[in-house]
């Protein structure tokens, strides 16, 4: 087991993670099925692993940033998987956005093989990432954390630790309901703008002045005001699986999910009309539809 970063997903935020490891000087053993990611990678100046217990051979912590919890699950415990390839010395750390108690369960199986699982949710898009200008949310053994967090420090502004296994993820629910509401509201408000005659750069500005002012406006406002969705910082489809996590995780626990679900109403006309792979800004599109400032839309009542 080397001094390398290991890393098991490269797609946007993989990618994002790698970047800051590599300029930073750190050597990063990366995994991915994709043979574009995989090449990519390579061309940055990473080194590629033949599988996910190549990467955990080769690597104290290894970084996971998949697509949702049952991938993790089974990249981890799998034939082939981390567990193959780790030591009692081993720190996984999950990035990707998954259900808290898929964490939980993962970090318990893992725990029976003495490896050691944080989930350490990111709060921002992977253009943040790439600037180290996000937020570290972990869950999970202190003392792992200890290991892992100068790795983590070199694509977060701040990393927090938050409670038990799964406590990330919890948290990252959280921040993500909130700041995909401050992006419907920010998107429903410059429509509006619009609607009255207002100029739309101008109206971003003033309510990036004003007390309505959130952050969600300096990471998409621009971007709806330019119309510009493609080069995704974070996908919609992406959105709409984080989405139904949270909608999901609230609805059990019997919180009220009323200006999400609307949100989510919105999001599923999007995906109907094939942008989910547009950058998240894209919902202002759906709704200046709606508002008659551009095409009609395919709403699906099946949706």
């Amino acid at each position: 087991m080397g001094d390398s970063v290991g890393l098991v997903g490269l797609g946007l935020m993989g990618t994002a993670m790698s970047t800051r490891l590599l300029a930073a000087g750190r050597a990063v053993v990366g995994f991915d099925p994709s043979p574009g990611a995989r090449a990519n990678h390579e061309a940055r100046g990473g080194t590629l692993a033949g599988s996910a217990a190549e990467v955990a051979a080769s690597s104290r912590v290894v970084i996971l940033s998949l697509p949702n919890g049952q991938i993790s699950r089974s990249v981890c415990l799998d034939d082939g998987g981390v567990r193959d390839g780790a030591t009692p010395a081993t720190v996984v750390v999950e990035t990707s956005t998954t259900l808290p108690d898929d964490a939980a369960t993962t970090a318990a199986q893992l725990r029976e093989f003495s490896i050691a699982f944080l989930d350490a949710a990111l709060s921002g898009s992977s253009d943040m990432v790439a600037r180290g200008d996000t937020l570290g949310m972990v869950g999970g053994d202190a003392a792992a954390l200890t290991v892992a967090e100068p790795i983590l420090r070199t694509f977060c502004k701040e990393v927090r630790h938050v409670g038990g296994s799964g406590d990330g993820m919890r948290a990252k629910l959280v921040v993500n309901q909130i700041l995909s509401l401050n992006r419907f509201a920010l998107a429903e408000g410059l429509v509006l703008a619009e609607k009255l005659g207002l100029e739309p750069e101008q109206m971003l500005g003033v309510l990036q002045a004003s007390a309505a002012y959130s952050k969600a406006m300096d990471m998409w406002g621009q971007r709806m005001v330019e119309r510009r969705y493609s080069e995704p910082v974070s996908r919609i489809r992406m959105h709409n699986k984080d989405a139904q996590l949270t909608m999901d995780v609230g609805r059990r626990h019997g919180a009220p999910m009323i200006a999400t679900t609307q949100l989510n109403a919105i999001v599923q006309i999007a995906l109907a009309n094939d942008l989910g792979e547009a950058d998240n800004s894209v919902i202002i599109e759906v709704l200046r539809r709606m508002a008659g400032l551009g095409p009609g839309l395919s709403i699906s009542s099946d949706e």
